[in-house]
């Protein structure tokens, strides 16, 4: 199947070096951790940390696979984890597939995952979503699945290539699921829309870019900043870096201090600012996400988020 993520828009093409000045650009609208960063250990593998910690929380894309590759030695790692006993979790900003659908994905991969291992930002708006139920029609932007049709809790429209003005200007809120076929002609549409009458507009991917193979995508946190930019409409996110996606994770963790579960994350901004702040510790993975290529030391020194351990992969 086609990938149909935009890899280039309006004259950007992302790449590391690009994804990290993005994410120091609106650092001011990502979560403030209270904590003074002590230096990075760098550590051949996750294997020496193995028994450290009680809990592992995995990033998906850039940890655990690249597209629909898996990265090797990611299943071995998680078999090896579980068998000692070890409570693993999937915290992933991937907002597309319904929970069933993104757990069978990552068995198919080989992943002896269930459903309560994987926490989606998706499965986040849809618990928003059934607890606070929205009003009015909401145009939904996502591929042409079944999955984007369930959403709990509204009446939706599909946000779609060939969709009128009109159709939008009828809708009440919009919900950013996926950048999947998103291009300039509907950004255009979208912002000319919100600047007519401005509407909440909820984002469940807060990504900017995504590792897929040997590039990176555009992902709906790119599209979403610059429609507040744009617009001045203030979006609401859903998953990683945010309180509610590592709150989610404490939960299914109940019983284990923050401080006894590791994050391992590939995205300095999101997996590791967004741990920091919830009092977890750190594994950067730098060899397959969006930091692969990038000095390191350097991009910790600009950023000041520094994780607890670096590793090229786990």
């Amino acid at each position: 199947m086609e990938d149909t993520h935009p890899t280039a828009f309006a004259g950007v093409t992302p790449d590391p070096a690009w994804a990290f000045d993005q994410y120091q650009r609106l650092r001011h609208q990502l979560p403030r951790p209270d904590y003074n960063p002590g230096p990075s250990q760098a550590i051949p593998s996750l294997e020496p940390l193995q028994e450290r910690f009680d809990a592992f929380v995995f990033d998906a894309f850039g940890v655990l696979n690249t597209g629909m590759a898996v990265i090797p030695g990611a299943v071995e790692r998680l078999a090896s984890l579980q068998a000692s006993g070890k409570s693993v979790l999937v915290l992933s900003n991937a907002a597309t597939a319904s929970q069933a659908a993104l757990t069978a994905k990552y068995q198919a991969m080989g992943f002896d995952l269930a459903e309560h291992q994987v926490i989606s930002s998706r499965w986040l708006l849809e618990d928003s979503l059934g607890r606070e139920p929205r009003n009015g029609l909401w145009g939904v932007i996502a591929p042409p699945t079944s999955d984007s049709q369930t959403l709990p809790g509204i009446h939706q429209h599909p946000v779609r290539p060939g969709i009128t003005d009109l159709e939008l200007d009828a809708c009440d809120g919009f919900i950013f699921l996926s950048s999947e076929d998103w291009n300039e002609v509907l950004h255009e549409q979208l912002t000319a829309s919100l600047k007519r009458r401005p509407r909440p507009l909820e984002v469940a991917n807060p990504d900017l870019v995504a590792p897929r193979g040997d590039c990176l995508t555009l992902e709906p946190g790119f599209f979403a900043h610059r429609l507040r930019e744009d617009t001045g409409v203030s979006p609401q996110f859903f998953g990683k870096p945010y309180a509610p996606a590592f709150a989610a994770a404490l939960t299914r963790l109940a019983g284990i201090p923050a401080h006894r579960i590791l994050m391992v994350g590939d995205t300095l901004h999101t997996d590791i600012l967004g741990a920091r702040a919830a009092g977890m510790a750190t594994l950067l993975v730098s060899s397959h996400g969006s930091l692969a290529g990038m000095d390191l030391d350097s991009c910790i020194r600009q950023s000041g988020i520094a994780p607890d351990f670096i590793t090229p992969s786990i």
